[in-house]
């Protein structure tokens, strides 16, 4: 888990621009032999918005694979990815929120993923 908010700094992206100015951070995870899955399995993706925003009060989440969207670039994805080593097969899940509950949230995706990939 790394905080990136460094790399929003002049984003185009309203929603992580007011979460910054709240004194919000974003953090990103990089998960391994995931792309696609999140954007073609949209029940999951559901499924875990909900569990996640029930759990830790964390409204979302946002994956590498629906980039450039949002207001953010698609330089900021890039530096994104170069920022965590992603490969092909690779994304990273941000989280813009207090940093506690960003934390908690991307620990609860981590978990439910881990369980998914078994």
């Amino acid at each position: 888990m790394e905080d990136v908010t460094n790399i929003f700094e002049n984003t185009g992206s309203s929603l992580i621009k007011g979460i910054i100015e709240r004194g919000g951070v974003v953090l990103g995870e990089k998960i391994e032999g995931f792309a696609g899955v999140l954007v073609e399995d949209k029940a999951y993706a559901d499924e875990l918005q909900k569990k996640v925003e029930e759990q830790t009060g964390v409204k979302g989440y946002i994956s590498t694979d629906e980039l450039p969207a949002y207001g953010i670039s698609k330089e900021e994805k890039e530096v994104i990815e170069g920022r965590f080593g992603v490969t092909g097969n690779d994304i990273v899940i941000l989280v813009a929120d207090e940093e506690g509950k960003a934390r908690r949230a991307l620990e609860a995706i981590k978990e439910d993923i881990s369980k998914r990939k078994q």
